[in-house]
């Protein structure tokens, strides 16, 4: 972890900067994960001596971290979501985009902090970006600690749309010598319900311009950013599976689901859906410590003690 001054120079950097991105701590060679570093080849590197990467990438406020981020931060890689037409959307899009190949399981983690205008919508009881980036590396060490084969970073960036960071994170990756043109390099944003029904509003994109920039999102890299959406199920009942499916079986939705670039997590009965940053505040405020403890883990109420955050 960096000191508290560098890493406060480094959140007014990219809270400044627009379209900018910084890794604020990571384990050694992320996104490459130890087991996979210790077997690299040595001398020339071909597709096939160079192992895949693919990284899971939470985006949240972390106001704050909660074992609700904790457990789809770290989940699994879902499999297909089937919807009602899949057969024949599968058909169509593959001639339109190519062959869809699933991507292995996640091979590194990065959570990720939108730094962008920050300081000016925090209110007097918020953590500061710095807290809140404290936060994430105590969620991001303790993973380590418990999985110290996988790669874990914490990162900082200042974009508004999710075809921008994957854009971002790319240019990002090229700049490590990863052999992207001879690796293949896939990358997931989990998300909740609610932001994926703002990824396919067309009111969050330039006029006439979603369908263009999904495609560029979804495309495999080079053409696009090659990268996946996966939702975490807010519940279990058939309300929410009623607006799940209704999303999913959009029109502009079904072909990217059918390709497996859209994807659910969870069955809605893990329990992270009773568990918000909110109602940790809450229990703060009342002084319901266990409650606390049990929402964000030890070491965060630790933490959130410590600092007297959320208090007033």
């Amino acid at each position: 972890m960096t000191s508290n001054s560098s890493l406060q120079e480094t959140i007014h950097r990219i809270s400044s900067t627009p379209g900018s991105f910084a890794l604020v701590s990571s384990t050694p060679s992320w996104p490459i994960s130890p087991c996979i570093s210790k077997k690299e080849p040595n001398g020339s590197k071909t597709s096939s001596s160079l192992p895949p990467i693919h990284i899971s990438i939470l985006d949240s406020s972390f106001n704050p971290p909660t074992t609700a981020h904790q457990s789809i931060a770290f989940s699994t890689f879902p499999s297909h979501y089937p919807t009602s037409s899949s057969s024949s959307s599968t058909s169509s899009s593959s001639s339109s985009n190519g062959p869809s190949t699933s991507p292995p399981s996640y091979t590194a983690r990065l959570l990720l902090f939108s730094a962008r205008n920050v300081e000016k919508t925090l209110k007097s009881s918020d953590a500061t970006p710095s807290q809140r980036v404290e936060m994430m590396s105590i969620l991001s060490n303790t993973r380590s600690n418990s999985n110290p084969d996988e790669a874990v970073a914490v990162g900082l960036v200042n974009e508004p749309t999710f075809v921008g960071k994957a854009s971002i994170i790319r240019e990002y990756l090229s700049s490590l010598n990863l052999h992207l043109q001879e690796r293949r390099i896939d990358l997931t944003f989990l998300v909740g319900t609610d932001t994926l029904v703002r990824f396919f509003d067309p009111r969050f994109y330039p006029e006439n311009k979603m369908e263009e920039k999904i495609k560029e999102f979804f495309s495999p890299y080079p053409e696009g950013s090659g990268a996946y959406l996966v939702s975490a199920r807010r519940g279990a009942d058939d309300t929410d599976r009623a607006l799940e499916d209704e999303i999913l079986n959009r029109d502009k939705v079904r072909q990217w689901v059918s390709q497996g670039k859209v994807r659910l997590l969870g069955t809605g009965h893990e329990g992270r859906e009773e568990i918000s940053s909110t109602k940790v505040r809450q229990a703060i405020v009342t002084r319901h410590w266990e409650q606390v403890e049990r929402m964000t883990g030890k070491d965060i109420a630790k933490y959130i003690r410590e600092k007297g955050l959320y208090s007033s």
